[in-house]
């Protein structure tokens, strides 16, 4: 007598799944004779592969976006052997363009040190602001009694901050590299100007390490092709980036190069960047990054002013401009660094 299996019944949905089963390794076999996997599996991986491209293009920072423009209109501009701007110009506008574009990013320190914990009180904002003032000082006068080693050390330590701009998650060797070779291939492609640079800033023997970095000029070209292939797979933008700014280093002069990269790329990422961190801040972020960029702007004016024009002005901006600079990177620095261990040690906690 054969087994009578009522709808509902334990026994019928076993003998329903094993039917089920049955059937769908039947399908099974056939597709793999038949091929269609193999077709199913062509026809889906151009899908794939452009919803990852989509993908990758949705998250390119608008930084990259301005950046890229700005440099390829350059090299264009060199190119076709349009006219580019004299060495004055160059000059004033960078320092205009460093005091309206450049130094906004430097001026969200106060915000970073705050969520990093430096300060919580009026108090503690007092003596952040005051130990940030004295360590500025402290580099400008260092630098005018030893201005050789100060340039030295401002370009290692730029080198290690601009570096860092690019594989973020990789080793300090590896940013190291990418900065260094930043700032070292226009004393290669340029050895005149980037010698004439370093003798305004830091005396005649300024021009040795213009001539050191012109003869690492290959180790700086191979630690920027390194940084550029340790970035393309997940953040082919940065190769990008660094792809053009070794292009823009070789070709532009030095102070165009230094405009359009410092502006256009290395400040907006890092204005961007703070004010996403500080979204919902009110008004307080707006009026901090205001203030912190007139300030230097107001004591840079003065100086000029108490200097009178003794000399060439180009000059003096030049050195109020990088020196300036150099005073503002240190502190900089060491804010942006404890405020990556903050984070690191915050991580690493549990849940």
């Amino acid at each position: 007598m054969e087994p009578v299996y009522r709808p509902g019944s334990r026994t019928h949905s076993l003998h329903l799944c094993i039917g089920c089963t049955g059937l769908t390794r039947r399908h099974a076999h056939w597709d793999r004779v038949l091929g269609r996997d193999t077709m199913m599996e062509q026809v889906a991986a151009p899908r794939i592969g452009t919803a990852r491209a989509t993908a990758r293009i949705r998250h390119v920072p608008i930084e990259t976006v301005v950046f890229s423009g700005l440099a390829l209109t350059t090299l264009a501009m060199l190119e076709f052997g349009l006219p580019m701007l004299s060495p004055t110009f160059q000059v004033v506008l960078l320092g205009v363009l460093v005091a309206v574009l450049g130094l906004p990013h430097g001026a969200l320190d106060p915000l970073i040190a705050r969520r990093a914990g430096v300060w919580r009180t009026p108090l503690g904002f007092a003596a952040f602001n005051t130990v940030y003032l004295v360590i500025v000082v402290g580099v400008v006068l260092l630098w005018l009694v030893a201005p050789v080693l100060s340039l030295v050390a401002f370009l290692i330590v730029s080198a290690l901050h601009f570096g860092s701009d690019w594989n973020a998650d990789r080793g300090l060797w590896l940013r190291f590299l990418a900065g260094f070779g930043l700032l070292s291939v226009p004393a290669f492609s340029h050895p005149d100007q980037v010698g004439a640079a370093y003798v305004v800033l830091a005396g005649a023997d300024g021009a040795m390490v213009s001539d050191v970095q012109a003869g690492l000029a290959p180790l700086a070209l191979a630690g920027l092709l390194v940084a550029a292939v340790a970035a393309m797979r997940h953040r082919p933008h940065e190769s990008v980036e660094i792809v053009l700014t070794s292009v823009l280093a070789l070709a532009c002069e030095p102070l165009v190069f230094f405009l359009v990269y410092f502006c256009a790329l290395h400040s907006f990422r890092h204005l961007r960047a703070g004010f996403a961190e500080e979204r919902g801040g009110g008004r307080l972020p707006p009026l901090i990054v205001v203030v912190y960029t007139v300030v230097p702007i107001l004591a840079a004016g003065a100086l000029l002013f108490v200097i009178g024009p003794s000399g060439d002005m180009p000059e003096q901006i030049l050195q109020v401009l990088f020196i300036g600079l150099a005073g503002l990177t240190v502190p900089h620095m060491i804010v942006v660094t404890h405020e990556k261990r903050h984070q690191k040690k915050l991580m690493a906690l549990p849940g």
